[in-house]
Protein backbone atom coordinates (compact mmCIF):
# COMPACT_ATOMS: atom_id res chain seq x y z
CA UNK A 1 0.00 0.00 0.00
CA UNK A 2 1.71 3.19 -1.38
CA UNK A 3 0.56 5.82 1.47
CA UNK A 4 1.01 9.55 1.30
CA UNK A 5 1.33 11.53 5.08
CA UNK A 6 0.97 14.98 5.22
CA UNK A 7 2.53 16.47 8.27
CA UNK A 8 4.77 13.75 9.64
CA UNK A 9 6.34 14.91 12.68
CA UNK A 10 3.45 15.42 15.20
CA UNK A 11 2.01 12.93 17.91
CA UNK A 12 -0.40 11.58 16.03
CA UNK A 13 1.50 11.39 13.04
CA UNK A 14 4.21 9.62 15.00
CA UNK A 15 1.71 6.87 15.96
CA UNK A 16 0.47 6.60 12.17
CA UNK A 17 3.86 6.02 10.88
CA UNK A 18 4.78 3.27 13.11
CA UNK A 19 1.31 1.50 12.73
CA UNK A 20 1.59 1.84 8.93
CA UNK A 21 5.33 0.30 9.01
CA UNK A 22 4.07 -2.75 11.17
CA UNK A 23 1.39 -3.07 7.97
CA UNK A 24 3.96 -2.98 5.51
CA UNK A 25 3.32 0.15 4.16
CA UNK A 26 5.60 1.96 1.73
CA UNK A 27 5.45 5.64 2.72
CA UNK A 28 6.31 8.65 1.85
CA UNK A 29 5.93 12.34 3.93
CA UNK A 30 4.75 15.72 3.01
CA UNK A 31 6.12 18.57 4.99
CA UNK A 32 8.59 21.29 5.41
CA UNK A 33 11.44 19.72 6.54
CA UNK A 34 11.81 21.94 9.45
CA UNK A 35 10.83 19.93 12.92
CA UNK A 36 12.46 17.17 14.74
CA UNK A 37 11.69 13.70 12.84
CA UNK A 38 10.93 10.79 15.32
CA UNK A 39 9.89 8.35 12.69
CA UNK A 40 13.17 6.67 11.39
CA UNK A 41 13.49 6.49 7.89
CA UNK A 42 10.57 7.31 5.60
CA UNK A 43 10.70 9.04 2.01
CA UNK A 44 10.28 12.50 1.85
CA UNK A 45 8.94 14.95 -0.01
CA UNK A 46 9.51 18.72 1.00
CA UNK A 47 7.46 21.99 0.86
CA UNK A 48 5.04 24.11 2.25
CA UNK A 49 1.20 23.39 1.55
CA UNK A 50 0.32 26.92 1.90
CA UNK A 51 1.99 27.43 -1.32
CA UNK A 52 -1.25 26.08 -2.95
CA UNK A 53 0.12 26.22 -6.60
CA UNK A 54 3.90 24.60 -5.50
CA UNK A 55 2.43 22.39 -3.37
CA UNK A 56 -0.31 20.88 -6.34
CA UNK A 57 2.87 20.59 -8.97
CA UNK A 58 4.66 18.35 -6.75
CA UNK A 59 2.10 16.46 -5.74
CA UNK A 60 0.82 16.29 -9.40
CA UNK A 61 4.59 14.83 -9.88
CA UNK A 62 4.71 12.33 -7.56
CA UNK A 63 2.28 10.23 -9.15
CA UNK A 64 -1.23 8.44 -7.61
CA UNK A 65 -1.42 7.01 -3.72
CA UNK A 66 -3.20 4.24 -3.09
CA UNK A 67 -3.95 6.37 0.69
CA UNK A 68 -3.13 10.05 1.65
CA UNK A 69 -3.41 11.16 4.98
CA UNK A 70 -4.05 14.79 5.75
CA UNK A 71 -2.51 16.20 9.15
CA UNK A 72 -2.50 19.57 9.02
CA UNK A 73 -4.76 21.08 7.08
CA UNK A 74 -7.00 23.42 9.06
CA UNK A 75 -8.48 25.69 6.66
CA UNK A 76 -11.17 25.48 4.13
CA UNK A 77 -8.39 26.93 1.84
CA UNK A 78 -6.04 24.39 2.39
CA UNK A 79 -8.98 21.80 1.84
CA UNK A 80 -9.70 23.52 -1.40
CA UNK A 81 -5.95 22.51 -2.51
CA UNK A 82 -6.54 19.03 -1.73
CA UNK A 83 -9.11 18.59 -3.43
CA UNK A 84 -7.22 20.18 -6.34
CA UNK A 85 -4.20 18.14 -5.34
CA UNK A 86 -5.84 14.64 -4.86
CA UNK A 87 -8.96 14.39 -7.15
CA UNK A 88 -8.06 11.50 -9.42
CA UNK A 89 -4.94 10.91 -7.69
CA UNK A 90 -5.59 8.79 -4.90
CA UNK A 91 -7.57 5.98 -3.72
CA UNK A 92 -8.79 6.78 -0.13
CA UNK A 93 -8.30 10.08 1.10
CA UNK A 94 -8.49 10.67 5.07
CA UNK A 95 -8.57 14.35 7.26
CA UNK A 96 -7.84 14.79 10.71
CA UNK A 97 -10.32 17.04 12.36
CA UNK A 98 -11.16 17.34 15.70
CA UNK A 99 -13.85 17.06 18.21
CA UNK A 100 -13.99 20.75 18.41
CA UNK A 101 -16.34 20.62 15.79
CA UNK A 102 -18.89 19.39 18.07
CA UNK A 103 -18.50 22.68 20.41
CA UNK A 104 -17.90 23.12 23.94
CA UNK A 105 -21.13 22.32 25.52
CA UNK A 106 -22.27 18.07 25.38
CA UNK A 107 -25.51 17.73 24.34
CA UNK A 108 -25.05 14.03 24.45
CA UNK A 109 -22.46 12.09 26.74
CA UNK A 110 -20.49 10.61 25.41
CA UNK A 111 -20.36 12.35 22.30
CA UNK A 112 -21.72 10.75 19.58
CA UNK A 113 -20.31 11.51 15.40
CA UNK A 114 -23.80 11.86 14.33
CA UNK A 115 -24.58 14.83 16.75
CA UNK A 116 -24.81 18.28 15.14
CA UNK A 117 -22.09 20.61 15.12
CA UNK A 118 -21.94 24.00 16.51
CA UNK A 119 -17.76 24.69 16.79
CA UNK A 120 -16.93 27.46 19.88
CA UNK A 121 -13.24 28.54 18.29
CA UNK A 122 -12.64 29.56 15.27
CA UNK A 123 -9.97 26.34 15.03
CA UNK A 124 -13.35 23.67 15.38
CA UNK A 125 -15.32 26.50 12.78
CA UNK A 126 -12.00 26.30 10.03
CA UNK A 127 -12.28 22.41 10.67
CA UNK A 128 -15.77 22.19 10.04
CA UNK A 129 -15.57 23.94 6.97
CA UNK A 130 -12.99 21.82 5.82
CA UNK A 131 -15.05 18.71 6.82
CA UNK A 132 -17.95 19.67 4.34
CA UNK A 133 -15.39 20.37 2.01
CA UNK A 134 -14.16 16.78 1.87
CA UNK A 135 -17.81 15.77 1.92
CA UNK A 136 -18.79 17.74 -0.86
CA UNK A 137 -15.29 16.14 -2.89
CA UNK A 138 -16.72 11.94 -1.66
CA UNK A 139 -20.55 13.14 -3.19
CA UNK A 140 -18.76 14.36 -6.43
CA UNK A 141 -16.88 10.92 -6.70
CA UNK A 142 -13.62 13.28 -6.56
CA UNK A 143 -12.31 11.54 -3.57
CA UNK A 144 -13.11 8.60 -1.49
CA UNK A 145 -13.20 10.77 2.28
CA UNK A 146 -13.15 9.48 5.70
CA UNK A 147 -12.80 12.18 8.43
CA UNK A 148 -11.35 11.12 11.88
CA UNK A 149 -12.03 13.36 15.23
CA UNK A 150 -9.38 13.03 18.05
CA UNK A 151 -9.98 14.42 21.09
CA UNK A 152 -6.62 14.86 23.89
CA UNK A 153 -3.74 12.96 22.24
CA UNK A 154 -0.36 12.50 24.78
CA UNK A 155 2.66 10.71 24.44
CA UNK A 156 6.68 11.44 23.59
CA UNK A 157 6.55 14.27 21.61
CA UNK A 158 4.34 16.52 23.23
CA UNK A 159 3.24 18.25 26.85
CA UNK A 160 1.40 16.76 29.51
CA UNK A 161 -1.78 18.78 30.25
CA UNK A 162 -3.70 19.95 33.28
CA UNK A 163 -7.04 21.25 33.72
CA UNK A 164 -6.25 24.77 33.49
CA UNK A 165 -4.17 24.71 30.20
CA UNK A 166 -0.47 23.51 28.72
CA UNK A 167 1.46 25.11 31.35
CA UNK A 168 4.76 23.65 31.06
CA UNK A 169 5.51 24.21 34.96
CA UNK A 170 2.75 21.60 35.48
CA UNK A 171 4.93 18.49 36.00
CA UNK A 172 7.52 20.45 38.30
CA UNK A 173 4.59 21.53 40.70
CA UNK A 174 3.42 18.13 40.97
CA UNK A 175 6.70 16.77 41.49
CA UNK A 176 7.70 19.94 43.95
CA UNK A 177 4.25 19.33 45.89
CA UNK A 178 2.65 22.91 45.47
CA UNK A 179 -0.93 23.49 44.97
CA UNK A 180 -2.43 22.56 41.82
CA UNK A 181 -5.46 24.29 40.59
CA UNK A 182 -8.36 22.53 39.26
CA UNK A 183 -11.13 24.48 37.80
CA UNK A 184 -14.85 23.90 39.72
CA UNK A 185 -15.43 21.11 41.96
CA UNK A 186 -13.05 18.94 40.31
CA UNK A 187 -15.62 16.64 38.46
CA UNK A 188 -15.33 17.78 34.82
CA UNK A 189 -15.27 14.75 32.58
CA UNK A 190 -11.78 13.90 30.75
CA UNK A 191 -10.76 11.44 27.73
CA UNK A 192 -7.11 10.96 26.93
CA UNK A 193 -5.77 8.59 24.09
CA UNK A 194 -2.25 7.37 24.26
CA UNK A 195 -0.91 8.77 20.32
CA UNK A 196 0.59 4.79 19.57
CA UNK A 197 -2.78 3.82 19.67
CA UNK A 198 -4.30 6.42 18.35
CA UNK A 199 -1.95 5.35 15.36
CA UNK A 200 -3.53 2.12 15.04
CA UNK A 201 -7.21 3.70 14.30
CA UNK A 202 -5.88 5.57 11.36
CA UNK A 203 -3.37 3.27 9.72
CA UNK A 204 -6.12 0.07 10.17
CA UNK A 205 -8.54 2.29 8.33
CA UNK A 206 -6.34 3.04 5.25
CA UNK A 207 -7.61 1.76 2.38
CA UNK A 208 -10.76 0.17 4.11
CA UNK A 209 -13.60 0.60 1.84
CA UNK A 210 -16.29 0.45 4.78
CA UNK A 211 -14.46 3.27 5.94
CA UNK A 212 -15.14 5.59 2.86
CA UNK A 213 -17.35 8.44 3.20
CA UNK A 214 -17.63 7.75 7.08
CA UNK A 215 -16.68 10.05 10.22
CA UNK A 216 -15.43 8.85 13.28
CA UNK A 217 -14.59 9.76 17.01
CA UNK A 218 -11.29 8.31 17.71
CA UNK A 219 -10.27 8.81 21.75
CA UNK A 220 -9.31 6.66 24.59
CA UNK A 221 -11.50 3.97 26.07
CA UNK A 222 -10.99 5.99 30.07
CA UNK A 223 -12.67 8.49 31.31
CA UNK A 224 -11.99 10.28 34.58
CA UNK A 225 -12.75 13.14 36.34
CA UNK A 226 -10.32 16.34 36.62
CA UNK A 227 -9.43 15.55 40.12
CA UNK A 228 -8.80 11.66 39.33
CA UNK A 229 -6.64 12.91 36.78
CA UNK A 230 -4.00 14.99 38.32
CA UNK A 231 -3.52 12.29 41.04
CA UNK A 232 -3.19 9.70 38.55
CA UNK A 233 -0.68 11.97 36.96
CA UNK A 234 1.20 12.68 39.95
CA UNK A 235 1.30 9.00 40.72
CA UNK A 236 2.54 7.73 37.81
CA UNK A 237 5.62 10.03 37.87
CA UNK A 238 6.50 9.47 41.39
CA UNK A 239 5.06 12.63 42.81
CA UNK A 240 3.58 13.27 46.31
CA UNK A 241 -0.30 13.22 46.22
CA UNK A 242 -1.52 16.48 44.98
CA UNK A 243 -2.93 19.19 47.27
CA UNK A 244 -5.52 19.78 44.77
CA UNK A 245 -7.16 23.48 44.91
CA UNK A 246 -10.98 23.82 43.29
CA UNK A 247 -10.91 27.35 41.71
CA UNK A 248 -14.15 29.08 40.20
CA UNK A 249 -13.79 29.03 36.36
CA UNK A 250 -15.00 32.38 36.41
CA UNK A 251 -12.70 33.82 38.69
CA UNK A 252 -10.16 32.47 36.63
CA UNK A 253 -11.07 34.10 33.29
CA UNK A 254 -11.71 37.19 35.47
CA UNK A 255 -7.97 37.62 36.45
CA UNK A 256 -6.45 36.13 33.48
CA UNK A 257 -8.42 35.44 30.16
CA UNK A 258 -5.72 35.47 27.78
CA UNK A 259 -3.75 33.30 30.20
CA UNK A 260 -6.53 30.32 30.83
CA UNK A 261 -8.33 30.86 27.23
CA UNK A 262 -7.98 27.15 27.05
CA UNK A 263 -10.17 26.82 30.42
CA UNK A 264 -12.52 28.83 28.52
CA UNK A 265 -12.84 26.57 25.41
CA UNK A 266 -12.34 23.24 26.93
CA UNK A 267 -11.58 22.49 29.97
CA UNK A 268 -14.22 23.64 31.78
CA UNK A 269 -16.56 21.69 30.00
CA UNK A 270 -16.86 17.71 29.99
CA UNK A 271 -14.66 15.99 27.12
CA UNK A 272 -16.21 12.55 26.56
CA UNK A 273 -17.05 11.21 22.85
CA UNK A 274 -17.82 7.92 21.99
CA UNK A 275 -15.59 5.43 19.32
CA UNK A 276 -17.74 2.63 19.47
CA UNK A 277 -18.40 3.42 15.62
CA UNK A 278 -14.75 3.50 15.03
CA UNK A 279 -14.43 0.10 16.83
CA UNK A 280 -17.10 -1.65 14.48
CA UNK A 281 -15.93 -0.91 11.20
CA UNK A 282 -11.92 -0.96 12.32
CA UNK A 283 -11.43 -3.31 14.99
CA UNK A 284 -7.69 -2.77 15.26
CA UNK A 285 -8.45 -0.02 17.21
CA UNK A 286 -8.51 -1.12 21.01
CA UNK A 287 -6.52 1.43 22.99
CA UNK A 288 -3.89 -1.08 24.75
CA UNK A 289 -1.32 1.48 26.76
CA UNK A 290 -2.33 2.00 30.66
CA UNK A 291 -2.59 5.62 31.35
CA UNK A 292 0.15 5.37 33.82
CA UNK A 293 2.96 4.30 31.70
CA UNK A 294 2.40 6.81 28.52
CA UNK A 295 2.40 9.47 30.87
CA UNK A 296 5.79 8.48 32.38
CA UNK A 297 7.19 7.69 28.89
CA UNK A 298 5.65 11.07 28.06
CA UNK A 299 7.57 12.76 31.42
CA UNK A 300 10.77 10.73 30.61
CA UNK A 301 10.76 12.73 26.66
CA UNK A 302 10.30 15.68 28.14
CA UNK A 303 13.19 15.30 30.53
CA UNK A 304 15.30 13.86 28.20
CA UNK A 305 14.51 17.12 25.86
CA UNK A 306 14.64 19.71 28.50
CA UNK A 307 10.85 20.73 28.21
CA UNK A 308 9.86 20.71 31.91
CA UNK A 309 9.96 24.32 32.89
CA UNK A 310 10.56 25.13 36.85
CA UNK A 311 7.66 26.27 38.97
CA UNK A 312 9.47 28.78 40.30
CA UNK A 313 9.64 30.87 36.71
CA UNK A 314 6.03 31.11 36.86
CA UNK A 315 4.44 32.18 40.43
CA UNK A 316 1.13 33.12 39.69
CA UNK A 317 -0.61 30.07 40.52
CA UNK A 318 0.90 30.24 43.95
CA UNK A 319 -0.21 33.74 44.52
CA UNK A 320 -3.55 32.84 42.97
CA UNK A 321 -4.16 30.11 45.48
CA UNK A 322 -2.86 32.31 48.60
CA UNK A 323 -5.57 35.02 47.18
CA UNK A 324 -7.98 32.91 46.56
CA UNK A 325 -7.61 30.80 50.26
CA UNK A 326 -7.50 34.74 51.83
CA UNK A 327 -10.66 35.61 50.51
CA UNK A 328 -12.27 32.19 51.54
CA UNK A 329 -11.37 31.98 54.45
CA UNK A 330 -12.12 35.91 55.81
CA UNK A 331 -15.50 35.50 54.07
CA UNK A 332 -16.26 32.17 56.10
CA UNK A 333 -15.00 34.29 59.05
CA UNK A 334 -16.93 37.24 58.32
CA UNK A 335 -20.38 34.91 57.85
CA UNK A 336 -19.34 32.68 60.80
CA UNK A 337 -19.39 35.51 63.32
CA UNK A 338 -23.06 36.69 62.22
Amino acid sequence: MKVLLIGGTGLISTGIVHALHARGAALTVYNRGLTERRIGAVAQLTGDRNDFAAFERTIAAAGTWDVVIDMICFRPDQAESAVRAFAGRCGHFIFCSTVCTYGNTQTVVPTLETTPLAPHSAYGRDKAACEERFRRAHAERQLAVTIFRPSHTYGPGGNVINNVGWEPTFVDRLRQGRPIIVSGDGHGLWQSAYAEDVGLGFAHAAGRTRCFGETYNIVGDEVVTWDDYTRRTAAAIGAPPPRIVHLPSDFLLAVDRPRYAALEEIFRFHGVYSSAKLKRDVPEYRPAMPYEEGVRRTVAWMDQHQKIVSADRDPMEDRLVAAWEKFAGETVRAFGAQ
